[in-house]
């Protein structure tokens, strides 16, 4: 950990600046967001500048030390914080002891990256409104090999807690792209 003192109060400034990521400006504003239990933050972790801070109660620390080690490695800082704490970042009725704050930038992508590549596979999803329905799609995706998954605007923000929660890591696998309008897509595609 980094530290051997355990982060109890959920109103400190750090704890604070993460919870408001649950709101969509504030992840806009701070190019963050949360990505809650051991598979999304054992997938963040794996990706180059994607995790940032991992809070973890010390019961999570000793079931997953490996995830623990990979966010080390990764540069994020590991944060061992109270149950109350992690609970207070979590979505979840019974949260699973970890919590990472990740990047945007290494998990969203514009739309020209995403088409010059070889993709044979994009799916696109138009006007989405259910967060947790975005995050299977995103989960079902990178299952079938897909190059990317494309939201149209009007659709729900693929970095929502649900979103990511719902897509069980797989969001840190592919590209995602948010905001083009239905004719402008298909018009490039």
């Amino acid at each position: 950990m980094s530290s051997t003192t355990e982060l109890t109060s959920t109103r400190s400034p750090r704890v604070t600046a993460a919870r408001r990521l649950v709101k969509r400006a504030f992840r806009d504003r701070d190019g963050r967001f949360l990505a809650e239990g051991p598979q999304a933050c054992r997938e963040a972790a794996g990706v180059p500048g994607a995790l940032l801070e991992l809070y973890v109660t010390a019961e999570a620390a000793d079931r997953h030390p490996e995830i623990v080690a990979a966010a080390r490695a990764s540069g994020a800082e590991v944060v061992r914080a109270s149950g109350e704490v992690v609970g207070s970042l979590s979505g979840t009725v019974t949260p699973q002891g970890m919590v990472g704050v990740c990047a945007t930038g290494p998990v969203t992508s514009s739309l020209d990256a995403l088409l010059s590549g070889p993709q044979r596979l994009v799916t696109v999803l138009a006007h989405a409104r259910d967060p947790g329905n975005v995050g299977t799609v995103i989960r079902c995706s990178d299952a079938a090999g897909a190059g990317g998954v494309v939201l149209t605007e009007a659709s729900v923000d693929p970095l929502n807690p649900k979103a990511v929660r719902a897509s069980a890591g797989s969001l840190f696998h592919l590209p995602v792209v948010t905001g083009p309008t239905v004719a402008d897509l298909v018009a490039r595609m």
